[in-house]
């Protein structure tokens, strides 16, 4: 959620008028935001493209497992 309203607060400061087709567009638009989670970008079908990390449960810790790039 944090990085999701970094993302469109971002398009609010790019886009030219705060209207919903101007803050689509500049979504739409969003490359390599650097978010908390890691680098952001949106894809053509409008999806977020980023990494992932995996966590494991162990012993009631949680332990790295891998991370998934897009």
């Amino acid at each position: 959620g944090y990085d999701a309203a970094g993302v469109l607060y971002a398009a609010m400061k790019r886009a030219p008028q705060a209207n919903g087709e101007e803050l689509r567009n500049q979504i739409a638009a969003t490359k390599d935001f650097d978010g908390v989670t890691g680098k952001i970008s949106i894809d053509k079908d409008r999806n977020a493209v980023k990494s992932a990390v995996v966590l494991k449960i162990v012993d009631g810790e949680f332990k790295f497992q891998t991370k998934i790039s897009p």
